[in-house]
């Protein structure tokens, strides 16, 4: 982990981010002067399952891994994460353990904004905020869609074994 200083060389990058998209180069550089910009190596780890943090991450370069860890000890791979994505949107919200750890699979770059940042910018900018509320807020709507999904199709596999289950069932009464 390495911080990085010059945060304004990266500009042209955080245009292009969905969270600031919508906002003027001031406003990006008001956020990104109180948030800290963070080079991370391959296979650094970005986040510990159970930490409590209150930043969101914006993945302004790299790639990142997002795993959770079982009782048993055992890493079970979730998803991975690629430059644009915002991760760590329920610190915003709530003071909460992370649910997951996150590793960088190459060198990425990683914007860490603290929540009293953006909590100061929504007040000051009402109408950016907003703007901004919603982007948060439609990642994290992602990520639950994603959820319903993987659910649903779990569920579709457990109704599936029960089918052959009965059959085998069968099968052995005669």
């Amino acid at each position: 982990m390495k911080l990085i200083q010059e945060k304004r060389a990266y500009i042209e990058e955080y245009k292009k981010l969905s969270i600031f998209k919508f906002m003027s180069a001031a406003e990006i550089l008001h956020i990104i002067s109180e948030s800290e910009l963070i080079l991370y190596s391959d296979s650094e780890k970005i986040v510990n399952q159970g930490d409590i943090a209150q930043n969101i991450q914006v993945i302004v370069n790299g790639t990142i891994q997002v795993t959770v860890r079982e009782e048993s000890g055992k890493e079970v791979y979730i998803c991975s994460i690629e430059e644009g994505e915002i991760f760590g949107e329920a610190g915003m919200f709530l003071r909460v353990r992370r649910t997951a750890n996150i590793v960088s699979l190459d060198d990425s770059v990683i914007l860490s904004i603290p929540r009293s940042v953006l909590m100061n910018f929504i007040r000051d900018n009402p109408a950016t905020g907003n703007k901004l509320l919603l982007v948060i807020i439609h990642s994290l709507l992602k990520k639950l869609r994603g959820t319903n999904q993987e659910l649903a199709f779990e569920k579709m596999v457990d109704v599936q074994i029960d089918e052959l289950d009965n059959l085998l069932a069968e099968l052995s009464d005669k």
